[in-house]
């Protein structure tokens, strides 16, 4: 698969984290069923997308994935920028503004616009959602575009060792090298490489590897992947990656 480029440049400060409304769980990783349509993802946090909800984007304190809030307030983002759903198995991306358009990001294609009232699918398995404010910002998306069966194990909960599950997750080559460097460690029974630590050995921003993580735990829970939590992105992906060998 093609390598994506380097996004570190003109992004934003992170995303601030919602808390699950049941206040149960991973405060990283918001909702799961057993069929995910995907996720949407900042550098501070996974939501799982299903048919039941939608999720909603902006700086507002009440939308889901909240952007251009802190530490620097960016009052061009609008409060309610957009919002992700699902119909008919698919995952749409709406524009809400009344003004301000946002473009969708695909690997090999240009940017596709989307304009005030407008929304847009893509058939790709992958894409970003990218606001222009004062800074930049971006918020990855994962779809389930094979439908395969996703679990999040809850915390407590006593797991047999399975065997692995044999899927073989889509990884970039950056995405497996930042991979590679978080379960270096393990094999000399070590604990997963921090962020920073990452960031120095694959040379791109801690900002940026958390995002990467983001995405990684996306594709292993769209493959099929049983996700046990554990508090932490980079600590799951590890703990996967330590159980099922993809």
């Amino acid at each position: 698969m093609p390598v994506r480029a380097d996004r570190s440049r003109g992004l934003a400060p992170a995303a601030t984290p919602r808390a699950s409304p049941d206040g149960v769980g991973d405060p990283t990783v918001t909702g799961v069923d057993d069929r995910a349509a995907g996720t949407i993802s900042s550098d501070e946090q996974v939501v799982v997308i299903d048919a039941a909800r939608r999720v909603t984007f902006g700086r507002d304190p009440n939308v889901t994935l909240r952007i251009g809030h802190a530490p620097v307030y960016d009052d061009v983002v609008p409060k309610l920028a957009g919002e992700v759903f699902v119909h008919d198995g698919r995952v749409f991306v709406a524009n809400v503004h009344r003004s301000l358009a946002f473009d969708l990001r695909v690997d090999g294609r240009p940017l596709i616009p989307v304009p005030p009232g407008d929304c847009h699918a893509p058939r790709e398995p992958s894409f970003d959602i990218v606001v222009a404010g004062t800074f930049t910002y971006e918020l990855a998306v994962t779809v389930n575009t094979e439908r395969n069966p996703t679990r999040v194990i809850a915390p407590g909960t006593t797991v047999a060792p399975g065997p692995p599950t044999g899927a073989r997750p889509r990884l970039t080559p950056r995405q497996r090298q930042i991979l590679d460097a978080y379960v270096a460690p393990l094999t000399g029974g070590g604990a997963a490489a921090s962020h920073q630590q990452v960031a120095e050995t694959v040379g791109i921003s801690r900002s940026l590897v958390r995002l990467e993580c983001h995405r990684i735990w996306s594709e292993l829970l769209v493959a099929g992947v049983p996700m046990r939590t554990l508090g932490d992105a980079r600590d799951e992906i590890a703990d996967a990656w330590a159980r099922h060998r993809f």
